[in-house]
């Protein structure tokens, strides 16, 4: 579980982007909110503490990652940069093995990450659907 959400994180990067590169502008914002909030995270008490916040932050990028898929759908002729950078990325990710690592956190954040990663499957799964 953990993976899937971080690879959701780099790929993504979100208050109504007009663009890809927006798109992957404000998700990259909201993965160093995350980084932000993980680095404050040293014991399972501590990711209780930040797990409302985490929490938000993880609905708020599935719902940007939602909204640059349907703005791609609609605009499939526009390019997509590459605009992630790749120290937010490395950083995120050490910090999310890291606090995984902790005692008792892994659970903890699998339980803060569930719903948006339910949120996410659901919308992959009825865009499948209204494909075929």
């Amino acid at each position: 579980m953990f993976l899937r959400f971080f690879a959701l994180l780099i790929f993504c990067v979100s208050c109504s982007p007009s663009s890809m590169a927006e798109f992957q502008l404000e998700g990259e914002g909201i993965a160093k909110t995350v980084l932000a909030r993980l680095q404050e995270v040293e014991s399972v008490s501590d990711l209780v503490r930040e797990g409302p916040r985490l929490k938000k932050e993880f609905a708020s990028l599935v719902k940007v990652m939602i909204e640059a898929k349907k703005y791609r759908a609609e605009n499939p002729e526009e390019e997509a940069p590459v605009l992630v950078r790749l120290e937010v990325s490395e950083a995120l990710k050490r910090e999310f093995i890291r606090v995984y690592q902790l005692e008792g956190c892994a659970e903890v954040m699998e339980g803060l990450q569930r719903e948006s990663l339910h949120r996410l499957d659901y919308h992959r799964m009825r865009s499948l659907l209204q494909k075929s």
